[in-house]
């Protein structure tokens, strides 16, 4: 990002107030939700979607990309949603019903099917290195947290896959002129390619067995209770 950006004074004013939201955005989440939680129109959400698109438009004015910023957003909030359980799935279910979608769409708009088959071989060499820098990145630091046998295989094909972060890249890329379509292409593929396989084999493989215990079971269903009560307490 460094070396591709365009330094001119929209890049300097994203900078500067994208820095300064991010700053105040913690202890100004607490204070609106605090203030504003429990309507029916939900402030809270919308509040969080002003954040959103107002530092997704000073991206786009800077020539970056606005998903960026929903990175950063969450890296800072994630201890003021942390007590918001309900917040927290509105605003997933709402994202990944509207949102989401359309960025994946336009990201698979720009792949070419013909090209991927005449450069399959340089796509298999790319999906190799990428699976072994993911596994010499991941399982040793598996093993220094404690993490043995399956577990520790499992995490290696769960984590890091690079996936939305590499189509961030490679879209960049394209509507920037760095690479062509074919290449962009070739880098779509190597992207899905490692995060889907290796989710797969470590899912069919490598799952760990989880047991639950009884009273964690029980402090998980108390929630869960408390909401169904308020749905039907609305509903009436």
């Amino acid at each position: 990002g460094v070396a591709f950006a365009n330094y001119n004074m929209w890049l300097l004013l994203f900078v500067i107030v994208t820095s300064g939201v991010l700053v105040v955005t913690p202890s100004a989440t607490r204070w609106f939700f605090g203030h504003f939680r429990d309507h029916v129109s939900e402030p809270e959400i919308k509040f969080l979607f002003v954040l959103l698109f107002f530092l997704g438009g000073l991206a786009a004015a800077a020539n970056s990309e606005a998903v960026l910023t929903a990175y950063l957003l969450g890296l800072v909030m994630a201890s003021a949603l942390h007590g918001n359980r309900r917040v927290v799935e509105h605003m997933r279910s709402t994202v990944f019903t509207m949102l989401t979608p359309f960025y994946f769409l336009k990201a698979g708009s720009y792949v070419l099917l013909p090209a991927l088959w005449l450069n399959l071989g340089i796509t298999v060499i790319l999906f190799l290195v990428k699976m072994v820098t993911k596994v010499v990145g991941v399982y040793p630091t598996c093993l220094a947290f404690g993490l043995r046998g399956k577990v520790a295989k499992y995490t290696t094909g769960m984590m890091s896959t690079g996936l939305t972060f590499g189509t961030i890249s490679a879209l960049f890329g394209l509507s920037h002129g760095y690479i062509n379509q074919t290449q962009y292409t070739v880098l779509v593929a190597v992207v899905i390619g490692s995060a889907v396989i290796p989710t797969m084999v470590a899912q069919a493989f490598f799952r760990p067995q989880v047991v639950i215990p009884p009273e964690t079971q029980a402090v998980e269903a108390t929630p869960a209770a408390g909401r169904a009560e308020e749905a039907q307490a609305r509903a009436h």
